[in-house]
C-alpha cells in the first residue's frame, strides 16, 4: 500500500500554494518523465506550470537540468539563482553543482547517492569528489538534505531505470507539493505505460519510505 504521507488536511493548503523545483541529473535517468508527472500532477489539480529544461549530450549521459514551476503565475521558464524550494538530485554532482545555485537558503535537497561517472572521470583525467565534500558544499546552502541511494531502490523494484519514480515518491511524501499526493499517483497510473506500472508505483512507494525513514 502506497503511503499517505501528510494527513489530507496538511498538505499546505493546496491551492494558493506555489512550489518551484530545479531537477539535476545526467541523460538517462527519467528525468524527463519525473518533470512530466509533475507537471501534469500539477494542471490535473488545476494549477499553473512551467517547465525550462535544458540538456547536455542528454543521450550520452550529459547532464540534463529542469526548472519547475507549480502554481506560480510565472512568465520566464528559467528560475532565478536561489528561488527553488526543492531540489530533485539524481546524481550527486549534478545535484550540488545546481543546488548550490538555484536551491534557497534552507530549501529541501533530496540527492540521490548513486554517482554517474563523467568521461573525465572515466578517463582518468580528473577524480570523482568523495560524497561527504559534495554534501558538505551543499549544506552552506541548506542543512535540509535527504541522500540515499534511489537507485539501489529502483533496482529492488525491479529495474534501476525507476529511480525517476523514487525521487518522485520521496517529493511526494515531502508534503511540499501543492497539491494531493494521491493526484501523483493518478498521474503516474496515466502517462505510465500498462506493463511498467506497478514497477514505477513500487518505486514510488520506496521513495515515500525513504524519506519517511530519514524524517
Amino acid at each position: 500500500m502506497l503511503r499517505q504521507g501528510m494527513p489530507r488536511g496538511s498538505h499546505r493548503r493546496w491551492r494558493g500554494v506555489s512550489l518551484r523545483v530545479v531537477v539535476a541529473g545526467v541523460g538517462g535517468q527519467g528525468t524527463l518523465l519525473a518533470s512530466r508527472v509533475l507537471a501534469e500532477s500539477a494542471l490535473r489539480a488545476g494549477l499553473h506550470v512551467m517547465i525550462g529544461e535544458t540538456y547536455g549530450m542528454a543521450q550520452r549521459g550529459g547532464p540534463v537540468m529542469g526548472h519547475i514551476q507549480l502554481g506560480c503565475e510565472a512568465r520566464n521558464p528559467q528560475l532565478r539563482p536561489a528561488t527553488a524550494q526543492a531540489l530533485l538530485g539524481f546524481e550527486p554532482a549534478e545535484a550540488v553543482r545546481r543546488g548550490v545555485s538555484y536551491l534557497e537558503e534552507g530549501g529541501l535537497a533530496l540527492v540521490n547517492t548513486r554517482r554517474v561517472n563523467p568521461v573525465e572521470v572515466v578517463s582518468g583525467q580528473v577524480a570523482y569528489p568523495s560524497l561527504e565534500s559534495l554534501l558538505g558544499l551543499l549544506s552552506r546552502v541548506t542543512k535540509n538534505i535527504h541522500a540515499f541511494d534511489a537507485t539501489a531502490l529502483a533496482e529492488k523494484a525491479g529495474n534501476p531505470i525507476a529511480t525517476n519514480m523514487v525521487m518522485v515518491g520521496a517529493l511526494a511524501e515531502s508534503g511540499l507539493l501543492p497539491f494531493p499526493l494521491e493526484t501523483v499517483v493518478e498521474t503516474i497510473r496515466e502517462v505510465v505505460p500498462s506493463r511498467f506500472l506497478d514497477l514505477n508505483l513500487k518505486a514510488f512507494q520506496l521513495g515515500q519510505e525513504a524519506f519517511h525513514s530519514q524524517t
